[in-house]
């Protein structure tokens, strides 16, 4: 049993058997003391493979960012909406997402983040309860529970298209910002 695993024992014995595959699993990642948590959609092949978040291109991507803001990325705590991937990298369904809510919602509990940045359009329109896209939803925040929430494109859009990157930059070096005041 990892540390995440350790941490967050209850939360994860009340995720139901269907949902819970550990050979695809992977939980959160960085402080629990972090000021801002980032949180995706679901892990990927490379995620899995390494049992850790945002470590494929998108995470490579996150991170060169992190660093043009002198970011260490153990600093803050990455983690996703659900826990294991979904096969075929496909969206995750809602009941999956209901399932592992209870364990996104224990780890806000215990990191207790100023700042929540949901990485996508997925992430952040559950997060904030939305229809609205991510294009719409971001540069703006919300409050959720005494906490901003401040959702930016997901990394992997600026593997696409590169206009995207200081966009991703600003919000995240927003999001730092209202965490320190």
């Amino acid at each position: 049993m990892n540390g995440f695993e350790e941490e967050f024992a209850d939360a994860l014995d009340d995720v139901p058997d269907e949902h819970d595959d550990r050979d695809r699993f992977v939980g959160g990642h960085g402080s629990f003391d972090a000021d801002v948590m980032l949180v995706g959609e679901a892990p990927g092949a490379d995620e899995v493979a390494q049992g850790e978040p945002f470590v494929g291109q998108a995470g490579k991507q996150l991170d060169r960012i992190l660093d043009d803001l002198n970011v260490d990325r153990d600093d803050l705590y990455i983690t996703n909406l659900v826990k294991i991937r979904p096969p075929e990298n496909r969206d995750p369904y809602r009941d999956e997402i209901d399932a592992w809510w209870p364990v996104l919602d224990a780890e806000i509990d215990r990191v207790d983040p100023d700042v929540i940045v949901p990485l996508g359009s997925f992430a952040a329109q559950e997060i904030v309860d939305t229809d609205e896209t991510i294009t719409d939803l971001r540069g703006e925040t919300v409050e959720l529970d005494g906490r901003v929430v401040r959702p930016t494109f997901h990394p992997a859009a600026a593997l696409y298209d590169r206009d995207k990157l200081p966009t991703i930059t600003e919000d995240l070096r927003q999001a730092l910002i209202e965490s320190e005041g």
